[in-house]
């Protein structure tokens, strides 16, 4: 009997007594931000984050007994580059897109993109094997990152 009442105890305070603490403590980065997930029929194929500060790039683990065949990357953000995202930003005013494509549906791959900037946040998605010419530039950069 008594080791049912010291379970039961036990159990309520595990279950009562740990609080997740759902309040972010780090800043946010400020100005713009931009997410990259390259998807394809198969998963993920990279994911890209950039801001003013940092560039990281991450690849997936291999699958099964595959390898993984690429490192992640991280890298502070050259003004350069920043400045090239941002104008692809800009130029095809992302922000106010509404661009939803599906290549990933036959087994192609597309680039959702996320962007956040000035408390604002809009999501493309974007075929990264276009045959139309659009955003060749803008997919040229990403795959270069």
């Amino acid at each position: 009997m008594k080791k049912t009442i010291y379970l039961v105890v036990v159990s309520v305070f595990l279950l009562f007594g740990c609080k997740k603490n759902d309040e972010k403590t780090a800043l946010e980065p400020t100005g713009l931000r931009i997410e990259i997930k390259g998807i394809s029929g198969w998963g993920d194929v990279v994911n890209i984050s950039i801001d003013q500060n940092k560039t990281e790039v991450r690849y997936p683990a291999g699958i099964g007994s595959l390898p993984q065949t690429e490192k992640d990357k991280s890298y502070k953000t050259s003004p350069d580059t920043f400045k090239k995202i941002s104008s692809y930003v800009e130029s095809y005013s992302l922000m106010n897109a509404k661009i939803q494509e599906c290549a990933r549906c036959a087994d192609g791959t597309d680039y959702v993109i996320t962007i956040w900037s000035e408390g604002r946040e809009n999501t493309v998605t974007i075929a990264a094997h276009r045959t139309d010419g659009k955003y060749t530039d803008l997919l040229d950069f990403i795959g270069k990152l």
